[in-house]
């Protein structure tokens, strides 16, 4: 017979570096090792708290806050063995100097290359995050969005906490305009339009996946532009989203528009491989952020060699 176990809570308190963040994010800044699993199991079981109240994992915490969490969570960072942080290697310092668009005392804009993931997890030990920590001494770079491990291109990071502050409410507010670039799997109907098809996010026998959801789907919407095309089966196309959605891109174009991006598997199946080429062909273009100062900035990043190749030989310009 089952029997209900009470969970002991402990509780930590918000620190300044970590105000504005994710829960599930300061939650792993505390407990490295924790797998997003259980931080979601915990919420719905309601013991997952922020002054008291029950929330959930993408609730965004502030200085001075009580976060209540169970005891387990500790347990698994004392069973883990802690390792020792390796230093850059030379050529890995230099790589990185080569991915950086921009820098100021605070601000980094680089041109993040697909196939590395920005953030650090359970089942990601790379990540872009992790090397910055070590490619920098004096400052902790914190990231205020992000691109999936596959999709290259344009990344801004805040260097102090102010901008960073400053940033993720630019970003909250929709005062942050993203460009991307798409090779799709066939041609729109239209040119041009707007898609507009609200998402959810759900897990399948593969893991989590996004899907349209008219009835409980968080709205989603996407300008798009056919740049070239080549006859009826593949498009070069500039994407720009008005939400900022998981994959909203990639379900947008599968779905809304019905031509798959290249190499997207995942939402666009066996359609998705026409031409034998296996990597994700969306590019974040540019992006234009405003400045505390009033002003705004607009960084460019150029397409990877991959991306560059498949439009040469597709013969699609305005690359």
């Amino acid at each position: 017979m089952k029997t209900n176990r009470i969970e002991e809570l402990v509780q930590k308190v918000v620190s300044e570096e970590e105000s504005g963040v994710r829960l599930d994010r300061c939650l792993r800044l505390w407990i490295p090792r924790l797998p997003q699993g259980l931080i979601e199991k915990a919420a719905r079981k309601g013991i997952l708290k922020v002054e008291g109240k029950k929330v959930l994992p993408k609730t965004r915490v502030e200085e001075g806050q009580t976060v209540s969490f169970p005891k387990t969570f500790l347990d698994l960072d004392e069973e883990a063995k802690p390792k020792e942080v390796q230093p850059l290697t030379q050529a890995e310092r230099k790589w990185i100097k080569g991915l950086i668009l921009y820098e100021d005392d605070d601000l980094l804009v680089l041109n993040k290359p697909a196939g590395l993931a920005v953030q650090s997890g359970t089942k990601q030990r790379k990540s872009l995050d992790s090397m910055l920590v070590r490619y920098y001494e004096d400052i902790k770079p914190r990231l205020v969005h992000r691109l999936d491990k596959d999709t290259s291109g344009v990344l801004v990071i805040a260097k102090t906490l102010p901008m960073a502050r400053w940033l993720t409410q630019a970003f909250k507010e929709r005062g942050v305009q993203k460009t991307y670039w798409a090779v799709v799997c066939g041609v729109p109907k239209q040119p041009e339009g707007v898609i507009a098809l609200a998402l959810s996010k759900k897990a399948d026998s593969v893991g989590e996946k996004v899907r349209v959801d008219a009835r409980e789907g968080a709205h989603a919407t996407t300008h798009y532009r056919t740049l070239d095309t080549l006859s009826t089966k593949v498009a070069l196309l500039e994407l720009i989203p008005k939400t900022g959605r998981m994959h909203q891109l990639r379900v947008h174009c599968a779905e809304g528009l019905k031509t798959p991006i290249l190499g997207d598997g995942k939402y666009g199946g066996i359609e998705a491989f026409p031409l034998g080429r296996k990597e994700l062909h969306l590019h974040a273009r540019a992006i234009t952020i405003p400045l505390p100062k009033g002003k705004s900035k607009t960084f460019e990043a150029s397409v990877p060699s991959y991306f560059q190749e498949t439009c040469n030989e597709l013969g699609l310009e305005n690359v």
